[in-house]
């Protein structure tokens, strides 16, 4: 995590470093991840940043702690919490999950990359901890939602939201190719917003709300 010495610097500094090496980390695996190249496009001395941080672990721990915040944060700030249908909140989650996304394309990579990190036992560890808080978040949605009959209860519901989770987490991937693009090529080009309509993104939202709908909601559920 990092030293005083960091919340010390000037918060245009703070920021410039946080988000060169989102970047960094975004473009490359955390083994590959360069520290050196970090410290040269933030114009600073590599000395300067063992000053900031431990090492490039705690600079990454850090990354994930700022990276999840901010967009939980934003979140918070936007979800609509008094909707009682949970297709239509969770539409609206993912809706506003994926807009910060796209608006916040090197932490979305970043987040994806850290979710996914194998490197090592400690770094798996982290990313287990990552997907469970993610799962326990949507699972009480989906308590919730059985309660009120609108899920199905003959499926148990650490499964439901596992896959519901699963796929929530990877739709990142299939708009690459639904739409495509690569991140990276992206973010190498300087380009972190993706030319995406709201009215493309709220179309693909519904046909997943539906297929959820025809696997997870009663059988026996009356239709209007």
């Amino acid at each position: 995590m990092p030293k005083q010495t960091f919340f010390n610097l000037p918060e245009e500094k703070r920021n410039k470093i946080i988000n060169i090496s989102l970047l960094e980390f975004a473009q490359h695996s955390y083994r590959a991840a360069s520290l050196s190249r970090i410290v040269e496009k933030a114009g600073i001395a590599k000395g300067s940043m063992y000053q900031y941080f431990k090492n490039k672990k705690g600079l990454y721990l850090y990354l994930i702690d700022f990276a999840t915040n901010r967009k939980l944060s934003y979140l918070d700030r936007h979800l609509d919490s008094s909707i009682e249908d949970f297709y239509i909140l969770y539409k609206q989650m993912i809706f506003l999950a994926v807009k910060y996304d796209l608006g916040n394309l090197g932490k979305s990579l970043f987040t994806y990359n850290a979710l996914n990190n194998r490197s090592d036992k400690e770094m798996r560890e982290i990313a287990m901890k990552m997907k469970e808080k993610k799962r326990n978040f949507l699972k009480k949605y989906i308590i919730t939602a059985q309660e009120r009959g609108q899920i199905r209860k003959d499926v148990g519901v650490d499964l439901i939201t596992w896959i519901i989770n699963q796929i929530g987490m990877n739709l990142g991937t299939y708009m690459g190719i639904k739409f495509n693009f690569n991140y990276i090529n992206l973010i190498e080009k300087g380009i972190l917003k993706l030319p995406i309509s709201d009215k493309e993104l709220e179309s693909m939202l519904d046909e997943l709300i539906e297929i959820f709908k025809n696997g997870f909601e009663p059988k026996n559920k009356s239709k209007a």
